[in-house]
């Protein structure tokens, strides 16, 4: 019989100012990725705006502003801590106000360009380069 994956599934934001994106350095790995986390129980039917809005006032602070854009890529990546497969979507987001005032899960944020995030670690067993330079191309057009 054929065994079906299972997933977590996270939400993460794809956060745009002055031409360059905010990524978070997580502070058990050490690896960079987009802030945003997964959907908890009971926000199964919830916007996916609704959700993005509670993790970036929990990993960024309740200052920090976005605005939820439509387009959305997605990839997979394997929790390099547990082995767990999580599914990705990452929307595009325009920063709208605030300073990123960072939780515990991160040591680190950064604004980066198009060119600058390429010489940064990203988890390993995920496909997060190919989800960034997709990202990053969606700016573009």
């Amino acid at each position: 019989m054929r065994r079906i994956q299972t997933f977590e599934v996270s939400l993460k934001a794809f956060i745009v100012g002055d031409g360059k994106a905010l990524l978070v350095q997580e502070a058990d790995t050490g690896f960079w990725e987009l802030p945003g986390g997964r959907i908890d129980v009971g926000e199964e039917r919830l916007a996916h705006r609704e959700i993005l809005a509670r993790e970036m006032a929990e990993e960024l602070g309740p200052q920090f502003r976005i605005e939820v854009g439509t387009e959305a890529v997605s990839w997979v990546r394997q929790r390099p801590t547990d082995g767990v497969f999580q599914f990705l979507m990452a929307r595009v987001c325009r920063h709208t106000g605030g300073e990123p005032v960072l939780s515990d899960e991160h040591a680190a944020c950064r604004w980066v360009g198009p060119e600058d995030w390429q010489a940064m670690t990203f988890p390993p067993l995920s496909d997060y380069a190919q989800g960034l330079a997709q990202l990053f191309g969606q700016l573009r057009r």
